[in-house]
């Protein structure tokens, strides 16, 4: 304990100046978290627009690069907030229990000599199929309760349903600073 008092006299810190410099670092960080809160806030929105440009352009056939949700690379893999929409919208819990069913239809859907990457775009596309089912009625309320398209969650979840499907563990790409 003598050797951290002797460090911080060294550098200046005496106990007359600590105090003070607790509580303004304390009021620093206060400030600081009251205007990071709003910024939060619009870059949530910010990505939730962004988002919807993708799935606009995307019906029409163009593919922006700017992935949000799916990573790109080999295989696709949901990115961080692709995970957190896929678990918060209710979708793991229907491919978790659902999964025989999903996997049994999805099995239907691709050719005999089915390749990964025929059963990704199969996987996707009957999600999207199930759209209108009932099953699928959590998802679409969460999407509809946080002004996402149902469209972009059930995409991405079908790259878990992939992964199910093929034996894998779910993946997700983490960032790259993690």
């Amino acid at each position: 304990m003598e050797a951290i008092i002797g460090i911080l006299t060294y550098l200046g810190l005496t106990p007359d100046k600590v105090l003070p410099l607790c509580l303004t670092a304390g009021v620093a960080l206060w400030i600081g978290y009251k205007f990071i809160a709003p910024i939060k806030k619009s870059v949530a929105r910010i990505t939730h627009a962004c988002i919807e440009i993708q799935t606009i352009f995307g019906s029409h056939g163009i593919s922006l690069q700017h992935h949000l949700i799916e990573a790109p690379g080999s295989p696709l893999q949901p990115t961080a907030l692709g995970e957190k929409l896929i678990k918060d919208s209710g979708l793991e819990k229907i491919l978790d229990d659902q999964n025989s069913f999903l996997k049994t239809e999805l099995l239907k859907r691709v050719s005999e000599k089915y390749t990964e990457y025929d059963v990704q775009e199969k996987a996707r596309s009957f999600l999207l199929e199930l759209k209108d089912t009932e099953m699928m009625n959590p998802v679409k309320k969460y999407a509809y309760d946080n002004g996402l398209d149902v469209d972009v969650i059930l995409k991405a979840g079908g790259l878990w349903l992939r992964d199910d499907f093929l034996g894998k563990q779910r993946a997700v790409k983490k960032d790259e600073k993690e």
